[in-house]
């Protein structure tokens, strides 16, 4: 990062990283892609960077991966014009000032320089240390023209535990949700996929029935509970968002064990435990899977004469391992017959 922008500096050019990842650093928060503006015209970044990157000059931009990085360079730009939520009509701006104007929320305006400086032109600091989610100028101007930051306002809002400014919420609630089916499907599909796997899942199902966005995002719940990842969630959603064949069977797996309203340990042992660990959290049973995973540890030396999953209905999930292994050592005493019927009455008289 600061080889690209020396670079640039020593060609005689202003370059800072911008954006997300300053953002990410000030949260501390660890991030991979990496966002560059400059002043420097992008036939001069491609000169600069010959053959390490590809460029994309309706974009006056720069793409390089390096050592696990993603760097978007682009030069100093202004969007005139957007169409289906993409800028189609671009030109060159003056300054760094001018280049934040087009962003989205505030706190993607930070910029570093080569001395490790914030610069912060438009407040961005101060939103952050509010934890709040405002727009850069005028709420209704930035989300008409492009309507995927409507979603995005909320999922930094839920991501990042922020709250959306007044002036966001009042646009929302005066019904422009609408505009939301203007936002593909597979924008929609990547952005809740970013909300259901961090801890923010409670917070956006509040935002969803607060401001009637299930019919906009395509997606239909009665009641959602916290799982063990994204498909958990969507396991308890109707949706025609789009998935893969390998997601789609992930979730109908789910879906199933959650069906039977409990987990055996046949299940335990046929499931991939990314399955079973959602559905363990929707049937809330964790200290049974913890039991199965204690109990799949064990190496008996013999063979007892008792159904598993009537074993653990007689005992607390927590007490199983302790109950399981005093069976054991007492049909091997010679104290207890390995017969299930005394078993049942020797766990029923503990």
């Amino acid at each position: 990062m600061k080889d690209i922008i020396e670079r640039l500096n020593k060609n005689g050019y202003e370059a800072y990283v911008v954006g997300g990842y300053v953002r990410d650093y000030l949260l501390g928060i660890t991030s991979n892609d990496i966002d560059i503006c400059t002043n420097a015209p992008i036939d001069e970044i491609m000169k600069i960077f010959k053959g390490e990157g590809k460029a994309f000059k309706e974009f006056y931009a720069y793409h390089i991966e390096k050592d696990g990085f993603s760097y978007d360079i682009t030069t100093f730009r202004k969007e005139l014009k957007y169409k289906k939520n993409k800028p189609v009509e671009l030109e060159v701006a003056g300054s760094l000032g001018e280049d934040l104007l087009r962003r989205d929320f505030t706190i993607n305006t930070f910029a570093i320089d080569n001395a490790g400086r914030l610069v912060d032109l438009l407040g961005a600091k101060k939103d952050l240390n509010s934890r709040i989610i405002k727009t850069v100028g005028n709420a209704k101007e930035k989300f008409t023209e492009d309507k995927t930051r409507i979603l995005r306002a909320i999922r930094f809002a839920c991501t990042l535990d922020f709250d959306l400014d007044p002036e966001i919420m009042e646009f929302i609630y005066k019904n422009n949700s609408y505009l939301l089916n203007e936002v593909s499907k597979d924008f929609k599909r990547k952005e809740l996929d970013k909300i259901f796997d961090s801890n923010g899942v409670d917070k956006f199902f509040y935002i969803c029935n607060r401001y009637n966005l299930k019919k906009y995002l395509n997606i239909k719940y009665d009641s959602i509970v916290q799982s063990f990842n994204k498909y958990g969630i969507w396991a308890q959603i109707e949706t025609d968002l789009p998935f893969s064949n390998k997601e789609k069977k992930i979730i109908d797996s789910i879906k199933e064990l959650v069906s039977h309203r409990d987990i055996t340990l046949e299940d335990f042992k046929n499931y991939d435990r990314e399955i079973i660990y959602n559905a363990a959290s929707i049937l809330r049973i964790h200290d049974k899977i913890k039991f199965f995973e204690e109990f799949s540890k064990l190496h008996s030396i013999i063979d007892i004469d008792f159904d598993f999953d009537s074993f653990v209905k007689l005992v607390k999930p927590s007490e199983a391992i302790k109950v399981y292994k005093l069976v054991e050592r007492s049909i091997m005493k010679g104290l207890l017959l390995n017969r299930a019927s005394e078993i049942d009455e020797f766990i029923r008289k503990l």
